[in-house]
C-alpha cells in the first residue's frame, strides 16, 4: 500500500470565516524617496505573522501564492485607501513597477506621485516625514489552516495560524495611520470586517448603560437567534414581533458578564506579565486575550520563522551597550566601549532590570517590588541575566590577562582532550651516518630510544553569588572585584604549582631529582656572576640526547630569580662592564643576553637559589597542560532554586608536568650566613 502524502487543510474564503477585503500597514524608509523623480521604492507585504480576529494570518510569498497581475496592469497609488473625504478614491499616483523579492520574501513596488495640487500635498508631507506609512489592500481566495504545534505544508510556518496560499494585492495606499509599535507591523482599518463576537460584547456593554437593546442570543423566549439591529435602526420593520426585554435584567446580566471578563483578564495578564488595561478598556473577549498571550509567549521563546531581514539585532546592541556601561560605572577600563555604553553607564541595576523587562513587553515593570522585579529579570531568557553574565565574563577575561604571574613567559603549553592521563613521548636522536666502502653493505642503525612522561589535567572550581542584597544595594563589586579576585587566584594557583615544581626539586620520570649531578644541571653554589653564569651556560649547551650521542647545544634564554635576588640580577645583566673584572674595561659578556623573570613564589623555598631556563620552543622544560587548549577559566551562571539571585561558578581545568631536565639549570646560591 502506498504511503499517504500529508496534505494541508485548505480553506476557501467565505464571509462566514474570513473578510473579503483585508489591509496591512507598514512604514517605509524615507531614504528610498527620490524627490526629483517623485518616486518611492517600498515594501508593501511580508510573511510577518499578523493577528486578525479569526487568528494569526500569514501571507505566503511563494511565487505561486501571490498574484501581482492587478497591480501590474492597473496599479494605482491611493491616499488612505480612499477613506479621506476630500480625496475619495482619486489616485494620487501610479504603480510603476511591482515584483516579488524572493530572497527576503517581500512584495516590493516602485510608486510615482502625480504632480497635481492634491497629490503634491501628500508627497510634500511624505518628504517632511509627517506621513510614514504605506498600506496594501488585498483579498485571499485560499487558506491553509495550521493547527497549534503543527507545521505548514511548506515547512516554514508553525501553528496556530492561517496561511494565505492564494492572495492578490489590488491597491497600494499612502497611509497616515502609524504602524503598530508593539509588533513592528501596523494595521489600517479593515473594510467593515469586525468580529461579530466583538460587536455583541460592545452591544451588551451599551445595553448596560441603557443606550441600546442587548443582542438576542437565542436564549430568550423568542429564541430566534438573530442579532439586534444597530443603533438608529432599532424598531425597524421585521422586528415588531420581538418579545420585550427587561432592561434591568439585561443590565444585571451585562454587569455580571463584564465583572467576570475583567476578573479573568486581570488574572491572566498578571500570571503572564502583560498589561490588562488595554484589553479591559477595549472590551476584548477572554478568548482573544488568551490568543494574545500565546502569541506573546511564542514571540519571546520560539519566534516563528520569517523572511524579514532586520540586520543587527537591536537586542544584541542594547545588551552590548548595557554590559560595557555597567563595567564603565564599576571602574573597569574598556578599550572600545560598544555604541551607547556611555549613555547607559549611569543606570542603576534596578533601572536596568526595568528597562530589560519593558523591552520584553512587561508593562508597569517600574511599579514592581524589588523582589518581584529581580525574579522577573532573572528568568532564563531574560536580557538582564545575560547582561550580568557578560559583564562578569568580560571582567574575568581582563583580570586573567592582568594577573601578576610569570609562569606563562617561560613554560610550555599543552592540551589534553580529556581528564585521562596522557603519555608524552620524546624520540632519541638518530645515529650518525657511517662511511661505507664501495660495494659495502649499508649498516643498520641501532634502535632509537624514547622517554615517556605522563601528564594529566585536574579540575579547580569556586562559586559565588549575585544576591538580592547586591541588587537592591546596586553593588557592582560582584561584577568587577569579585570575578577579578577569583580569576587572579586561579591563575596564581598555576603560578604557585609551577614554581613549587621548580624549587622543590622533585623526582621526575626517570626516578632522579630534577636538578642533580646525574642530569648535569646543578651548579656550584655561588652568587650571580660571570663564573657561575658561565658554568650554567656550558652545562646546558653540552647536554646530550637520549642516546647520549648528540650534543644538544641548548642556550639559556631566561634567568629566574627570587625577589631577594632581583637587584643583583638586574645590575649584572644590564651592566656594560663585568662587575667581577679588575677594571671597567672588562666587558660583561652576559649583558642583556637573558630575560630576567622575578617571582616571589621562589622566596619561600630559597632566597638565594637562581635558575636558567631555555626557550620552551627549543627544549622541553615544564609544561602547563589545559583541557582542550582552554587557557582561561570558564564562568557559568545558574539560577538557584532555594534563594533569589544568580550563582556564578568558575571552573579551571589544568595540570603542571615536568617534561625534561635538559633545558633547566639551578645554582643553589650562597647563603651569607653560611659562607
Amino acid at each position: 500500500m502506498k504511503d499517504k502524502l500529508k496534505m494541508p487543510t485548505i480553506l476557501t474564503r467565505t464571509k462566514a470565516n474570513q473578510p473579503s477585503t483585508l489591509s496591512r500597514t507598514l512604514t517605509f524608509q524615507r531614504d528610498t524617496v527620490n524627490e526629483a523623480d517623485r518616486t518611492i521604492e517600498l515594501s508593501f507585504s511580508s510573511e510577518a505573522p499578523y493577528e486578525r480576529y479569526f487568528g494569526s494570518e500569514i501571507l505566503s510569498h511563494d511565487p505561486e501564492a501571490i498574484d501581482l497581475t492587478r497591480l501590474e496592469e492597473v496599479g494605482v497609488l491611493l491616499f488612505s485607501h480612499g477613506r479621506d473625504m476630500k480625496y475619495g478614491r482619486m489616485p494620487i499616483g501610479s504603480v510603476e513597477k511591482v515584483w516579488l523579492d524572493n530572497s527576503q520574501r517581500k512584495g516590493r513596488a516602485l510608486v510615482k506621485f502625480d504632480d497635481d495640487e492634491d497629490s503634491d500635498k501628500v508627497f510634500q508631507k511624505v518628504l517632511k516625514g509627517i506621513i510614514k506609512g504605506v498600506s496594501v489592500g488585498y483579498s485571499v481566495s485560499s487558506w491553509e489552516e495550521v493547527k497549534a504545534g503543527k507545521t505548514s505544508a511548506n515547512g516554514r510556518f508553525t501553528g496556530p495560524a492561517y496561511v494565505a496560499l492564494k492572495w492578490q494585492p489590488f491597491e497600494i495606499s499612502i497611509e497616515p495611520t502609524p504602524a503598530d509599535p508593539s509588533v513592528g507591523v501596523g494595521r489600517s482599518h479593515n473594510d467593515e470586517s469586525e468580529d461579530e463576537g466583538m460587536k455583541g460584547l460592545k452591544m451588551i456593554a451599551l445595553a448596560a448603560q441603557g443606550l441600546m437593546h442587548a443582542p438576542d442570543t437565542g436564549a430568550g423566549a423568542g429564541g430566534g437567534g438573530s442579532s439586534a439591529p444597530e443603533e438608529g435602526t432599532r424598531g425597524a420593520a421585521g422586528h415588531s414581533d420581538r418579545p420585550p426585554i427587561d432592561p434591568e435584567a439585561v443590565r444585571r446580566q451585562a454587569m455580571e458578564a463584564e465583572r467576570t471578563r475583567v476578573s479573568e483578564i486581570t488574572q491572566l495578564c498578571r500570571d503572564f506579565g502583560m498589561d490588562a488595561d488595554q484589553f479591559i478598556r477595549e472590551g476584548t473577549p477572554v478568548a482573544q486575550v488568551k490568543d494574545a498571550i500565546l502569541t506573546k509567549q511564542r514571540e519571546n521563546r520560539a519566534p516563528q520563522p520569517s523572511g524579514i531581514e532586520v540586520g543587527a539585532e537591536d537586542q544584541d546592541k542594547f545588551r552590548s551597550a548595557a554590559t560595557d556601561g555597567l563595567l564603565l560605572r564599576a571602574g573597569r577600563s574598556i578599550a572600545k566601549p560598544a555604541p551607547g555604553a556611555f549613555e547607559l553607564r549611569s543606570m542603576r541595576l534596578r533601572d536596568l532590570a526595568v528597562e530589560c523587562l519593558q523591552r520584553a513587553g512587561v508593562q508597569g515593570a517600574h511599579r514592581l517590588s524589588d523582589e518581584e522585579l529581580l525574579k522577573r529579570a532573572l528568568s532564563p531568557d531574560s536580557t538582564f541575566q545575560s547582561i550580568i553574565s557578560n559583564a562578569a565574563n568580560k571582567t574575568l577575561s581582563q583580570a586573567y590577562q592582568e594577573a601578576p604571574t610569570t609562569f606563562q613567559y617561560w613554560t610550555g603549553k599543552g592540551s589534553n582532550s580529556d581528564f585521562k592521563a596522557a603519555e608524552h613521548y620524546r624520540i632519541s636522536e638518530a645515529g650518525e651516518l657511517e662511511l661505507t666502502p664501495q660495494n659495502g653493505l649499508i649498516p643498520y642503525d641501532s634502535p632509537m630510544k624514547d622517554e615517556k612522561v605522563t601528564k594529566a589535567v585536574l579540575t579547580y572550581t569556586k562559586r559565588w553569588g549575585f544576591t538580592r542584597e547586591a541588587f537592591i544595594n546596586d553593588d557592582l563589586g560582584v561584577l568587577n572585584k569579585v570575578p577579578a579576585a577569583y580569576v587572579i587566584a586561579a591563575k596564581r594557583g598555576i603560578n604557585k604549582l609551577v614554581y613549587k615544581m621548580l624549587a622543590s626539586n622533585p623526582l621526575i620520570y626517570d626516578g632522579k631529582n630534577l636538578f642533580s649531578a646525574e642530569h648535569r644541571n646543578l651548579g656550584t653554589p655561588g652568587d650571580i656572576g660571570t663564573a657561575t653564569m658561565s658554568e650554567g651556560r656550558k652545562l646546558m649547551r653540552t647536554q646530550k640526547g637520549i642516546r647520549g650521542e648528540a650534543t644538544l647545544n641548548i642556550a639559556p634564554k631566561y634567568l629566574l630569580v627570587p625577589a631577594e635576588q632581583e637587584t643583583i640580577a638586574s645590575q649584572y645583566i644590564r651592566s656594560e662592564a663585568d662587575p667581577e673584572g679588575k677594571h671597567s674595561g672588562v666587558t660583561n659578556v652576559f649583558r642583556n643576553s637573558l630575560d630576567i623573570i622575578v617571582d616571589a613564589e621562589l622566596d619561600q623555598y630559597s632566597e638565594y637559589s637562581w635558575y636558567l631556563a631555555a626557550d620552551p620552543n627549543i627544549a622541553d622544560t615544564i609544561e602547563v597542560t589545559y583541557l582542550r587548549g582552554q587557557e582561561e577559566p570558564t564562568l557559568e551562571t545558574d539560577i538557584p532554586f532555594d534563594r533569589l539571585g544568580l550563582d556564578f561558578r568558575i571552573i579551571f581545568d589544568y595540570g603542571v608536568t615536568i617534561l625534561d631536565s635538559r633545558g633547566l639549570f639551578k645554582n643553589p646560591g650562597k647563603d651569607p650566613a653560611n659562607p
